[in-house]
């Protein structure tokens, strides 16, 4: 039987602990108790999670379930959206305090849309946009920001963009809530990053079942 503990280990952690068989079930991002998550890579999420942004004011390109993960962990979140279809789906379930900014879809209309600097950029949205909204959040990242790139693998244009603005560049690469391939989100930021940790870094990840291990 040894020798099936670790298939277990996997299926329980992380079809079951992470929630992918949820997500997968009812075809949306969520964790294990139905709480929304954003459609990154589960790494990234895990990286995201331990951090405080109750100050941050985050602007998204491309709104969704990562909105309403935002929305209750930040001070103001603004979020652009294009797809007709997709806004009378999510609109609706949108918090008040969440700003849904509809525009045409036109990269030169969702650039527009954003007016000021912010903490955080999550570029998410059309996939031949995301260069133009990476030059965008480059220009108007605030000091000790973060950007960050969902499928960065196949956005190396704005990858390239980012880096070219003296940006570092941070892959996390795995599966995604309900996705059956892996992918990579990247995380940008500028020298370094000014958001603290809820506790210890790394924090714990839902799957993990040993312990710390004492001075080490």
């Amino acid at each position: 039987m040894n020798q099936y503990r670790p298939l277990l280990q996997l299926q329980r952690g992380f079809l079951f602990q992470y929630g992918w068989l949820k997500s997968w079930w009812h075809q949306r991002p969520v964790d294990r108790d139905g709480n929304p998550l954003p459609w990154l890579t589960y790494p990234a999420i895990d990286f995201l999670a331990q951090f405080d942004f109750t100050d941050a004011a985050v602007f998204e390109w491309g709104s969704g379930f990562s909105t309403l993960w935002w929305a209750p962990r930040c001070k103001r979140i603004i979020t652009v959206e294009s797809n007709a279809k997709w806004i009378a789906y999510i609109r609706p379930l949108l918090p008040a305090s969440v700003e849904l900014v509809e525009t045409s879809r036109d990269a030169d209309a969702e650039v527009a849309a954003l007016n000021g600097r912010f903490d955080v950029f999550v570029i998410d949205n059309h996939g031949p946009f995301r260069w133009r909204c990476a030059q965008a959040a480059a220009a108007n990242l605030t000091p000790g920001g973060f950007v960050i790139l969902d499928n960065s693998d196949q956005c190396l244009k704005a990858c390239a963009v980012l880096r070219d603005a003296g940006l570092t560049q941070i892959d996390f690469t795995g599966f995604a809530p309900g996705n059956a391939y892996a992918q990579t989100t990247s995380v940008f930021f500028r020298g370094g990053y000014r958001f603290k940790t809820h506790g210890a870094q790394p924090s714990r990840s839902c799957a993990r079942p040993n312990p710390v291990w004492p001075e080490c």
